[in-house]
């Protein structure tokens, strides 16, 4: 239950409880007090009860559990209240009180707190006053009654002390049955009216009172919700819900009765009593755990269990309620057998000072005050509002057994999509947190997804949320999600990225492990649900496309060997199908068929059991291609593009750049580091594509002009030794230019560097190829020899070296990054035939044994390799651009060969 937690903070250091409603001076926070207003908080007439004022704010005890299994003593009240015992005779009403009976009243009740701590509270009759002659009159109010004989007797609290008055009536004023008046340091007043059978137990509730508890009272709701939260403005979810004040009979702080029943242990708990070992607190519950409860009247040590929920952190009470000490009552020849059994119960209510139980049916009960169903009984699970259950196994007299049960499912983070959730055409992440928060990842130009942004709260009350594509026919991606009681929701889809209206479009769910959105299944042009059992059995729920289903039929079996199963999006072009992962790891396809069935299956990969959470089903690399995203429980995302039959070899990442006449790798050329591109076009304007870090591009920049002056344009890095990249060019006459940058992107003042370089068909800028931690740079002559100028580490050159022969075979020759892994720099060159290979360098300006990257690259005018800062995952990566213009990315292993694309959209 959502208790309104507050502190009873009061200008005048009064909490009234008149004709049964609470006024308290509003703290701090916006939340509104019980009270004309707050509905939360209702008095039911007829109710027998007393009425009670703190002339200061109740006493609090210093909690006495400390963490779970903890057996610390308790703090609570401790000594003996002195009671100056009063019979009264009115002015109008000179009957008398008997005063035996009435020292046997206070008796009753010391002996009863006595059994509550341990032996450490008690009351004793001090002074008498027997028929006294008080000036008050029997039509007066009790408060005016109670404050005229205090003044004639000149009393005045104490700590530890209490003036009783008995006075011959058969009632109070408002037909109350007594009423207290508290005035902190377990002192107080109390009037009572002629000795009936509800004194014993009205006289143990207000020395409850002088002792800092307030009332035991019941969640009534007119739907039956055993629990329910509560909304920002501390009111009910529920708007049938309401805390009836003096509802829990089984407690002596409810309504008045004959008999003195045991105090809740949640008011034990917030008081202190006993001996401080009665409760078990188990902590926050996890997994499935079970426990024993002994009778709460008794006497045994951990008798009591106390847990907190793992999602709303509000702390439940289980007792085993049945005839013990001062519960024997409940064993009664006529006593309603459903109060015996488990009682849940927590702290709050009214107040903070109070008690709340939770019964089997919250619907208000009938009889006038006290209710036959307060316990749970064996076979019964209680569930809390969000979700964790306790089932009560089995009861008896002597014992009980309950099993708390806390789903993982509902503090587990659930990623999933919906396509475009917020109407911008690019495909959204979604992640339910383990607080409850929902997260929305939009979706960004060029592989990207954006920083997390909340949606919505407190959806950890659902353990399974799986997105749909327009589940109402609205034309807006929409949201399904489920409860732990099998209730199934409806979040529809504003088309910006929040949500319509909920509602509930199903019940009794709860048997299925798994719910997919998988698009539409059975070729209707709708969206369908699929749903798995535990069994393994397959189930489709073909969808109205007005927000409801269509009859469902079952269409696999064995689907329990999987730990994840999501939608394929039509990843082969085929019918919508699924993706389903294997405890080893293996990934496989089952397309759909296009009419309600599967084609066979297909593995398309193994290691999957490392990667996390699968989101799959969407574009998110906007080629109208379904693509694969995986996320860790780090957070690491990594994004496999699809390519319409499988996973990609490579992915078109830009249009249009055959206008360019060169394309070669920039290095981190803006300083924000990521790799980037530049261009230079036919007209000599040179651009600086910005690498996104997830393969693709930002807004490109034009950087410069005039630049067709230049037969060559190279990357050269740090060349000059100031800690920014640089650009060497060289002009037809064999002049080598120098371009400092200052490391955001922008050219210094240029400085020649050396003449005569009109004899290399093509440069290159390979890094530190010598191993002497400076740039170097690498010229391919026409009779085909290679040589190395190393940089000097400031702009110039030390003496070159020829280091190969026979490289004109060759078409192209390129710098390649680390690409096979071993921390040296490499060499990447093309054959006339297409191939492509690795010449791997030693480190100290030699080569290593080539490999092949494979052939076929001939078909590609330019093509340049972009270290491993391109696609965010620390793959080197290789840009090719085709004939008809289209930009292709191909990533490397990191151990010199090709795999299928793998980007961080993160």
């Amino acid at each position: 239950m959502g208790v309104l937690r507050r502190s009873i903070a009061l200008s005048t250091g009064l909490a009234v409880f008149a004709a049964g409603l609470f006024f308290v001076q509003a703290p701090a926070t916006a939340v509104p007090l019980p009270g004309p207003e707050n509905p939360n908080v209702q008095f039911v007439e007829g109710t027998p009860h007393s009425e009670h004022t703190f002339e200061n704010p109740p006493e609090r005890a210093t909690p006495f559990n400390t963490g779970p299994g903890s057996g610390a003593a308790a703090s609570g009240p401790s000594g003996d209240i002195r009671v100056r015992l009063v019979t009264a005779k009115l002015a109008d009403n000179s009957n008398s009180v008997s005063m035996t009976s009435a020292e046997q009243a206070v008796a009753a009740s010391s002996n009863y707190w006595k059994a509550m701590t341990a032996n450490k509270l008690s009351m004793t009759v001090n002074t008498k006053v027997a028929g006294h002659q008080s000036k008050a009159k029997s039509t007066d109010s009790y408060s005016t009654i109670i404050s005229t004989i205090t003044s004639e007797l000149n009393w005045s609290a104490s700590p530890y002390t209490a003036l009783v008055i008995f006075i011959p009536t058969s009632t109070l004023s408002g037909n109350a049955l007594g009423a207290g008046y508290s005035s902190g340091s377990y002192s107080g007043r109390v009037l009572l009216p002629q000795i009936s059978g509800f004194t014993n137990n009205v006289m143990s509730h207000e020395f409850g009172h002088v002792i800092g508890l307030m009332h035991a009272d019941a969640l009534q709701c007119g739907s039956g919700a055993s629990d329910v939260g509560v909304d920002s403005n501390g009111r009910f979810t529920d708007p049938s819900c309401y805390i009836r004040e003096y509802g829990d009979t089984t407690d002596i702080m409810g309504a008045a009765q004959f008999e003195s029943p045991v105090v809740s242990s949640s008011l034990w708990d917030y008081a202190g009593f006993g001996r401080g070992d009665e409760i078990r607190d188990v902590g926050v519950a996890t997994g499935a755990k079970t426990y024993t409860l002994k009778p709460w009247g008794g006497t045994e040590a951990q008798r009591a269990i106390k847990f907190t929920d793992p999602i709303s952190k509000e702390v439940y009470y289980l007792e085993l309620r049945q005839a013990a000490g001062y519960d024997s009552y409940l064993d009664d020849s006529g006593r309603p057998p459903g109060n015996r059994g488990v009682k849940i119960v927590q702290r709050g209510g009214a107040t903070v000072a109070s008690s709340l139980i939770l019964m089997p049916s919250t619907k208000p009960f009938q009889e006038p005050w006290y209710a036959t169903n307060h316990a749970w009984q064996a076979g019964s699970t209680f569930t809390t509002y969000t979700g964790t259950q306790v089932t009560i196994n089995s009861v008896s007299t002597t014992s009980a057994s309950v099993t708390i049960f806390a789903d993982p499912k509902l503090t587990a983070k659930i990623r999933f999509s919906v396509g475009d959730f917020d109407g911008d055409k690019l495909s959204d992440v979604l992640s339910r947190e383990p607080d409850g928060s929902l997260m929305l990842y939009s979706g960004l130009p060029g592989n990207r997804i954006n920083n997390p942004r909340l949606i919505g709260s407190g959806w950890n009350v659902f353990d399974a949320i799986t997105g749909i594509s327009d589940f109402d026919g609205d034309g807006r991606a929409d949201i399904l999600a489920r409860t732990s009681d099998g209730a199934l929701w409806l979040y529809p889809g504003n088309g910006s990225g929040g949500f319509l209206a909920k509602r509930q479009v199903g019940s009794g769910w709860q048997g299925f492990s798994h719910l997919i959105g998988v698009g539409d299944f059975d070729g209707d042009a709708r969206p369908d649900l699929m749903a798995a059992k535990p069994d393994g059995s397959l189930w489709l729920y073909p969808t109205d496309g007005q927000g409801g289903f269509r009859a469902w039929s079952q269409i696999g079996s064995g689907w329990n060997g999987f730990t994840s199963i999501t939608s394929d999006g039509s990843f082969t072009g085929a019918g919508a199908g699924l993706f389903a992962r294997a405890g080893d790891g293996t990934l496989y396809l089952y397309p759909g068929n296009g009419w309600g069935g599967f084609v066979p299956r297909i593995a398309v990969g193994s290691g999957w059991n490392t990667v996390g959470d699968i989101v799959s089903g969407q574009d998110f690399t906007g080629d109208a291609r379904t693509d694969v995203l995986t996320v860790t429980s780090t957070g690491t995302m990594r994004l496999y593009p699809g390519s319409g039959s499988g996973f990609a070899d490579r992915l078109a990442i830009g249009a249009g750049w055959n206008q360019f006449s060169q394309v070669w790798e920039a290095g981190d050329f803006d300083g924000d580091a990521v790799a980037d591109v530049l261009a230079r076009g036919s007209n000599g304007v040179l651009w600086l594509y910005p690498g996104n870090g997830s393969g693709g591009f930002l807004p490109r920049v034009q950087v410069g002009s005039g630049w067709g002056a230049f037969t060559s344009v190279l990357s050269a890095g740090d060349f000059d030794g100031d800690g920014h990249p640089d650009l060497v060019a060289r002009t037809s006459d064999g002049v080598l230019w120098l371009y400092p940058t200052d490391g955001r992107g922008q050219f210094l003042v240029r400085k020649q560097i050396g003449t005569g370089w009109q004899g290399f068909t093509q440069m290159l800028a390979p890094g530190d190829f010598s191993g002497d931690g400076k740039a170097d740079l690498v010229a391919r002559a026409a009779d085909g020899n290679l040589w190395l100028y190393p940089g000097n580490g400031a702009g110039g050159f030390q003496p070159w070296r020829q280091i190969g022969t026979g490289w004109n075979i060759f078409d192209s020759v390129m710098q390649g990054g680390d690409f096979n892994g071993d921390g040296r720099e490499d060499i990447i060159a093309r054959g006339t035939d297409g191939a492509l290979w690795l010449y791997p360098g030693n480190g100290n300006g030699g080569f290593m044994t080539r490999s092949s990257m494979g052939t076929g690259w001939n078909m590609f005018t330019s093509f340049a390799a972009l270290g491993n800062g391109f696609t965010g995952t620390g793959n080197p990566s290789i840009v090719g651009t085709a004939g008809d213009g289209t930009l292709f990315l191909y990533v490397g292993t990191g151990t010199g060969a090709f795999q299928t694309v793998v980007l961080d959209p993160r």
